[in-house]
């Protein structure tokens, strides 16, 4: 396992690295910060929903390998709601989440990072097979996160009913017609022709740095400090790294999914992860509280370096 450690803290480190970019970029001058908006707007409503569809819209089809889809893919639709509901309704009230922080903080309890830290490390530790079934797992992720997780975000707005949540423009969002588009291409063996395909991938390619940069640039706005005194941070981060992780092994467990030891490894990895990167991207998006998203993510993206390894030896 110490191959699979070193590839774990090498794709962590390298989260760091691109959060510090960003933080950088605005402590120096380089970025303004009018431009941080602009930014999430081009992450949301661009360069994700191309990263979404190319994912799964170019992957090559396979009839054996669609069982255990279907199986991760429920369980997924299963397991992120109920994460989010019962942090929404039953432990923001019982931790003391005061209204304006319980959609953001249930938020960043149910939702993680699936896709830049999940992708690489189900890689490292379970193959292209195990690459494959996360890829499949994150299609329930976006179909949650970016409608369910959209509206929690936007009730913490005191003005949600008129402004920031319009049931039409989250149901009808890019990112879910880019995750509709997908799995049409990827069912109909549909094959995209080069011209299409190319600048997609480019344009995917951007995804990922561009919104660890964007935490980075919200980072640079707050108190070092203030990051670690928040408890309601750190209650959130326990939830998500901890608490939620190991209940789902368990409950894989007593609930197998499926005949494949492989589906239930790849899914307990995957509710193991920090917080999504693209949340600061929806503060923005659904007038979420931005400065309390990013101080989560900042504690739960130190602290993961400890909880993901843990995880891989209990798995």
């Amino acid at each position: 396992m110490q191959l699979d450690f070193f590839v774990v803290m090498s794709n962590l480190a390298s989260l760091f690295a691109l959060i510090a970019v960003g933080y950088a970029a605005v402590k120096l001058g380089i970025v303004s910060t009018e431009s941080q908006h602009h930014f999430s707007i081009l992450l949301m409503k661009i360069t994700l929903p191309c990263t979404i569809f190319i994912s799964l819209a170019q992957r090559e089809y396979n009839p054996a390998f669609i069982h255990d889809s279907v199986i991760i893919i429920v369980a997924g639709l299963v397991g992120f709601p109920f994460m989010l509901y019962l942090s929404r309704w039953v432990l923001a009230g019982m931790f003391g989440v005061p209204q304006g922080r319980r959609g953001i903080w249930s938020f960043l309890c149910a939702f993680n990072n699936s896709g830049f830290m999940g992708f690489p490390i189900a890689l490292s530790l379970f193959g292209a097979e195990g690459l494959a079934l996360s890829v499949m797992m994150n299609i329930s992720f976006n179909m949650t996160i970016y409608t369910l997780g959209a509206i929690e975000i936007a009730r913490d707005n005191p003005g949600h009913d008129s402004e920031g949540l319009n049931m039409k423009s989250i149901i009808f969002s890019g990112i879910n017609i880019a995750t509709v588009l997908s799995l049409i291409f990827y069912f109909g063996r549909i094959n995209l022709p080069a011209t299409i395909s190319a600048p997609l991938s480019y344009i995917s390619g951007i995804t990922t740095p561009l919104s660890m940069m964007i935490i980075g640039m919200t980072l640079a706005h707050s108190k070092v400090a203030d990051m670690f005194t928040d408890i309601h941070a750190w209650t959130a981060t326990i939830m998500r790294l901890a608490v939620y992780p190991v209940l789902w092994l368990l409950a894989v467990k007593v609930f197998p999914l499926g005949s494949n030891p492989l589906v239930e490894a790849v899914y307990v990895l995957i509710m193991s992860m920090p917080g999504a990167s693209v949340t600061v991207g929806m503060c923005e998006m659904y007038h979420g509280d931005i400065d309390f998203a990013a101080k989560i993510m900042f504690i739960q993206n130190i602290l993961c370096m400890v909880t993901i390894p843990a995880i891989c030896v209990l798995l």
